[in-house]
């Protein structure tokens, strides 16, 4: 189930999350919604989006600083499963 993000600075691109257990889920004001795991960009990562999450401050900066690489993450992990 989605959790209004509360977005305390008013600016953020993030609508709602949901925290899974080794995951979160993310749905953007776009309407997107991006699933980031522990399998595909790593532990520190989720846990850190899911802090930022919780607290209602600096999850949509944490995304878009590191979404390139979290793109990279999955390539070469989906990569790696098809060799």
């Amino acid at each position: 189930m989605m959790i209004p993000y509360k977005n305390i600075h008013r600016l953020s691109s993030i609508l709602a999350y949901e925290l899974g257990d080794e995951s979160i889920r993310i749905e953007f004001v776009s309407g997107a919604v991006r699933e980031y795991t522990y399998a595909n960009v790593g532990r520190d990562h989720v846990e850190a989006m899911k802090k930022c999450a919780t607290k209602g401050k600096g999850l949509g900066s944490y995304v878009m600083k590191n979404e390139r690489h979290f793109i990279a993450l999955r390539e070469m992990r989906a990569a790696q499963k098809n060799t």
